[in-house]
């Protein structure tokens, strides 16, 4: 740590320092965490500047679905529905940590902050929503469907959780609007909105207490006096090239998070002496492989395998994954390792469908466009769809682009024996479709699968509505997905009113953190759709009443520029 006038992360003030604003509370980020956490601090009283890395406002969340999981929520209060707090706890912990699971021991067997914050999510969370929608900065509706990601004897109640969010029209709307609507109710009660701000240090006080950040602006340094606290809701790193290599171990190739998420409070809390945990670990899903190379920032990942007659396989021309299970969970079986070849055969899977599909499943409408369909809209074509006449010329085109793609791939090939297990692999699966039973996988059994499948596709009067036999007659298609990050989930560990605590537990004193840049309690669950809006929502109300209880910090200097 530097004293007054250095560019390093962390500063100490040890005499006068002129500060180019002063307010009670500064917000790193403008994304869901930030605007619920300055939004219901507002609320409370407190002045709010927040500050944002990117031109717009917004970050990951202004692209995200807007999709909560809320329990307890109004609508099962209304329908007289139960979601008991001990069911919901124990729920999450079997499917977060199923290693450490204890059905009768302490905290479930999870760690006890884990424990002790999803406590603090389900204790607030009807409070926090019913607070956004009564005074108007969120609208919701209900989604009685949307099921739980895993079926588990612990989870009593696999429906009713999730919201959406909705617009004036009561029409479901993604998060660019939430996000719009939520900024004018911050700037309505006072607070201020700066963009192209990146926050690159903190301000200490001879106390050591947190009482501002340095932040970059067009090559100009700003500095920011924050009387009570500063709050850190800036995303994880999944664009960060340096701490993905150091930390995910090229897992993740990319991801759809905003490009500005690099992991900005990464080296403030390294200098901070702040340990980090769960760096290893993001929220997954799998992506169009050429897509996430060309760093595109309009990447929606693929939520959801569209179709029926469609299947994906390996390098080998083999199935490895129900192709309809969860995001999070089908980006998992990419990480499978073979010791004997000593690769990762799956990291590369190519996903397979036929004309039938491509005509019936095409991308259109907004929830189609953000379930990351790579399936192109009617009279359009994509880069990243390879076609051919037959089964031996699409095998052909994948693998002359695979060849292309060699020096960014670690030079991932198709086996030589590719298509004649690919054959074999097609015939099996419509074997399963005309029986309506995968045997292998059990595709379309599940209450999630089901509800995002949306019923039986024209044309298909089989048992099962997530299985068709893949046409005997070309033309076939194929996308080669990879493991993306939707966002990484570690960072430092925060407490049951979102401070942050260093190395022996405790909190440091003017630091908050909500969101992605924080680790979270999750384990390696995506429990279902919100799992991130939903307690984020929550943790900015939570950390609301805290922040305005904090003491004005001094710092002996007064000025201001």
């Amino acid at each position: 740590m530097d004293s007054q006038g250095s560019s390093a992360p962390v500063t100490i003030i040890t005499g006068e320092l002129a500060w180019d604003h002063q307010v009670d509370v500064v917000v790193v980020g403008t994304g869901i965490t930030g605007c619920s956490t300055a939004f219901n601090t507002l609320e409370r009283g407190a002045t709010v500047l927040m500050l944002e890395k990117g031109e717009t406002t917004g970050g990951t969340s202004a692209k995200a679905g807007a999709g909560m999981l809320v329990p307890n929520n109004r609508f099962l209060r209304e329908l007289r529905q139960d979601n008991p707090r001990e069911d919901f706890i124990r729920f999450l912990a079997r499917v977060g940590r199923p290693l450490l699971y204890d059905a009768d021991g302490e905290f479930f067997g999870l760690p006890e902050w884990e424990y002790q914050l999803i406590e603090t999510w389900y204790d607030n969370a009807p409070a926090a929503f019913d607070h956004m929608e009564e005074a108007g900065a969120m609208l919701f509706e209900h989604d009685p469907g949307f099921a739980t990601y895993n079926e588990v004897p612990e989870d009593k109640r696999r429906t009713g959780r999730v919201v959406q969010s909705i617009d004036g029209d009561g029409d479901v709307v993604n998060g660019r609007p939430v996000i719009d609507r939520l900024v004018r109710h911050i700037k309505g009660l006072g607070g201020e909105v700066l963009t192209k701000h990146r926050v690159v240090g903190v301000f200490l006080n001879s106390a050591r207490e947190v009482v501002g950040v340095r932040a970059d602006h067009e090559g100009r340094t700003v500095r920011v006096r924050a009387n009570r606290a500063v709050v850190f809701a800036s995303g994880g790193f999944t664009h960060s090239e340096r701490y993905a290599r150091e930390y995910l171990n090229g897992m993740y190739v990319g991801g759809c998070a905003a490009r500005t998420n690099e992991g900005d409070l990464i080296p403030i809390a390294k200098a901070l002496g702040i340990p980090l945990f769960h760096m290893h670990s993001a929220w997954g899903a799998p992506l169009l492989f050429e897509q996430a190379l060309a760093k595109d920032p309009a990447l929606i990942a693929n939520f959801a395998f569209k179709g029926d007659s469609g299947l994906s396989v390996n390098k080998y021309g083999v199935r490895v994954v129900n192709e309809k299970t969860t995001y999070n969970d089908r980006t998992q079986s990419h990480f499978s390792w073979d010791p004997r070849r000593a690769e990762y055969p799956n990291f590369l899977q190519f996903a397979i469908i036929d004309e039938r599909t491509r005509r019936l499943f095409p991308r259109e409408g907004l929830a189609d466009h953000q379930a990351g369909n790579f399936i192109p809209a009617r009279g359009e074509d994509s880069p990243y769809l390879l076609r051919g006449e037959t089964l031996e010329e699409l095998a052909g085109e994948i693998d002359r682009r695979l060849e292309r793609l060699g020096p960014v791939s670690g030079g991932v090939r198709l086996s030589p024996d590719f298509l004649s297990h690919l054959r074999a692999t097609v015939n099996r699966f419509n074997g399963f479709a005309c029986s309506g039973v995968d045997e292998d996988f059990h595709r379309g059994e599940s209450a999630i699968e089901l509800y995002w499948q949306g019923g039986h596709a024209e044309g298909n009067d089989l048992p099962n509505p997530a299985m068709y036999p893949l046409a005997e007659q070309g033309p076939y298609y194929a996308a080669i997905l990879a493991p993306g990050s939707i966002e990484t989930k570690g960072g430092p560990k925060v407490n049951t009113s979102l401070q942050v605590l260093d190395g022996t537990e405790t909190p440091v004193p003017g630091l908050y953190g909500v969101g992605n840049c924080m680790a979270s309690p999750s384990g390696q669950a995506y429990w279902t759709g919100g799992t991130t809006w939903g307690p984020y929502v929550t943790f900015g109300f939570v950390a609301a009443k805290k922040i305005v209880e904090e003491p004005v910090k001094q710092t002996g200097a007064s000025a201001l520029a």
